[in-house]
């Protein structure tokens, strides 16, 4: 389950670095990572349209991670997005409990739905196929 988490929040990481999107410096600061990397996001050509839909899912999905972990779990997450880790990546350094883990695994869940209805056909092939 991590490294699927691991592949899918970093999948994330690089639609934020290579949108062309104009972001605030303090989101970014919340949201260096992203669910598409830098290459997925110029592979698959998105729209901007798409870009901007694939950041606020990447804020609402790292926003619902939080909600699910405690203060100090929090603070390694954030500090790691700082640092430019992707969400999977923040993920990692964070040590979960059992109950954590489910509650994450239900928020991924609904992150791949959700990036589903973003990405067209052929998109959602081409990342498949980048895996």
């Amino acid at each position: 389950m991590k490294k699927n988490i691991q592949r899918f929040m970093g999948a994330i990481a690089l639609i934020i670095g290579i949108s062309g999107i104009v972001i605030p410096p303090q989101v970014m600061a919340q949201t260096s990572g992203g669910l598409l990397t830098a290459e997925q996001m110029k592979k698959l050509n998105l729209s901007v349209e798409q870009k901007q839909a694939v950041l606020r899912l990447t804020l609402r999905t790292n926003d619902r991670i939080l909600r699910i972990l405690d203060r100090d779990q929090q603070r390694i997450f954030r500090n790691a997005i700082k640092q430019g880790k992707s969400t999977g990546e923040a993920m990692d350094a964070v040590s979960l409990r059992p109950d954590q883990k489910t509650q994450l695994s239900k928020v991924m869940q609904d992150t791949r739905v959700e990036m589903l209805t973003i990405l067209t056909p052929e998109q959602v092939k081409q990342l498949q196929g980048s895996r």
